[in-house]
């Protein structure tokens, strides 16, 4: 079974899989985008978190630092004079001694930015750097001779690292030692944070790549489960496909085999009956005695095979009325009517209000069938004595309306009956040409059966 989709034509299971498929993608993007959007916020939370808790450690390791050189200076420096030589040259070999952790140092300025002490660089004593800058153009001793003239402070800059030859991230605490000149501080390198803070982003990310995985998993599951279901969709709807076919096969022969049963019976009953009066009629013609009765048989033969001609033309009419393919669905079932009203007694008027050069043929012959079998069954089964037949057009749709004032029936007792054959008949011959057919009906109330067709048909 084929059906069309964007132009193109493709299997009904393909499109199942489609339509099924499309939500789930939707909602497995926008997991993966919401996973991505949470876990970039949730890294660099972490990250900040991260760099301020180890700031403040840094911090608060050399506040200790400072305070421990300058605890080791102190009896020197504050018993010593502006101009004591032999003071300012012991502070500078108790600095140049004291060390800490791997590349921990202190180091010393004149105010005026010339080195006193630097350890691991003994080449830079004696010279001014007051314009050095770190490899981003931040003129760091500067700032850190300002900080330590306020009182002291912290600075951020890049500066060679001793392990690694190269300049990396440092913080520095400076004081200052006021009655000399001088700015004494230590730093540390916060190269690590970096590196801490990286790991994280890859721990992040590692999760992050797990997730992927397990989603994808999932998806590919969920894909396979959703074709094993279209497939089944698919046969299942074959299978039912099949069981409908067999049985409008089945109702086919049956609706062949009820409609030979009804011309086999009206030959029987009507034609073949009528025959044998005819038969009788010419037996008796022979056997006449005198030219009076030999006469009277002879009328009434022709009377009764008079009878037999009107006879087969109703089976005729009945099987396929003539005015109906000569002159159209009006002329067809006015004199259906008629007919009716003729034989059976029963009182049938037909009105229309109906443009008959929009109605197809397919559509005429379908409303006069659906006319027929329910004059048939107002006729043999609600024992009617009068039926309207209303043909008319409403918003596009032809309108065919049928009520008879016989004993009705209930809805549910025809469903289950083998004898609602002729109304199935109805019913389908107009869904198939897309139509709508309804059938009410309340005991002692009559019935009306309406049939409704779109024009295109």
């Amino acid at each position: 079974m084929l059906t069309t989709l964007s132009g193109m034509s493709m299997p009904i299971r393909i499109k199942i899989l489609i339509l099924a498929m499309l939500p789930l993608l939707l909602m497995f993007g926008l997991i993966i985008g919401l996973v991505v959007i949470q876990s970039d916020t949730l890294s660099k939370n972490q990250a900040n978190l991260i760099r301020s808790e180890t700031l403040l450690s840094k911090k608060q390791e050399l506040l200790k630092y400072v305070e421990l050189a300058r605890a080791s200076i102190a009896p020197i420096y504050d018993s010593a004079n502006e101009n004591d030589d032999n003071a300012k040259q012991a502070v500078i070999d108790i600095l140049n001694n004291l060390t800490f952790g791997e590349d921990g140092y202190f180091f010393a300025y004149t105010y005026d930015g010339t080195n006193l002490v630097l350890p691991y660089q003994p080449e830079m004593v004696g010279q001014n750097i007051w314009d050095v800058e770190d490899n981003r153009g931040f003129k760091l001793l500067q700032a850190l001779i300002l900080s330590a003239q306020q009182g002291g402070g912290f600075v951020e800059y890049y500066w060679h690292k001793p392990s690694r030859k190269e300049q990396v991230k440092k913080l520095s605490y400076a004081i200052g030692l006021d009655k000399w000149g001088w700015m004494v501080g230590t730093g540390v390198y916060i190269d690590d944070i970096d590196t801490q803070v990286t790991s994280v982003h890859g721990k992040i990310d590692e999760t992050i790549s797990k997730t992927f995985i397990g989603l994808g998993i999932a998806l590919i599951i969920t894909i396979g489960i959703v074709a094993s279901l279209a497939t089944s969709i698919h046969i299942s709807a074959r299978e039912l496909a099949d069981q409908k076919l067999q049985a409008l096969n089945r109702q086919l022969i049956e609706s062949q085999e009820e409609e030979r049963t009804r011309v086999a019976r009206e030959l029987h009953d009507g034609i073949n009956q009528i025959l044998v009066s005819v038969k009788y009629r010419l037996d008796s013609i022979k056997d006449a005695k005198t030219n009076e009765e030999r006469n009277q048989n002879v009328a009434l033969g022709q009377a009764t095979l008079n009878e037999a001609v009107r006879e087969l033309r109703r089976i005729s009419k009945d099987l396929r009325p003539a005015l109906l393919d000569d002159l159209g669905l009006l002329a067809a079932l006015d004199d259906l009517a008629k007919e009716v009203t003729e034989r059976s007694g029963m009182h049938v008027i037909f009105e229309h209000h109906l443009n008959m050069d929009e109605v197809s043929k397919s559509a005429e012959i379908t409303l006069y069938r659906v006319a027929q079998e329910a004059l048939h069954n107002a006729e043999k089964h609600a024992h009617a004595k009068a039926v309207d037949i209303i043909l008319q057009q409403e918003e596009g749709e032809i309108v065919l309306t049928i009520a008879d004032d016989g004993v009705g029936f209930e809805d549910i007792k025809v469903s289950h009956n083998a004898q609602s054959m002729g109304l199935k008949n109805m019913r389908e011959r107009i869904e198939n040409l897309d139509g709508i057919f309804s059938i009410s009906s309340l005991i002692d109330q009559g019935t009306e059966v309406r049939a409704i067709l779109p024009i295109a048909h």
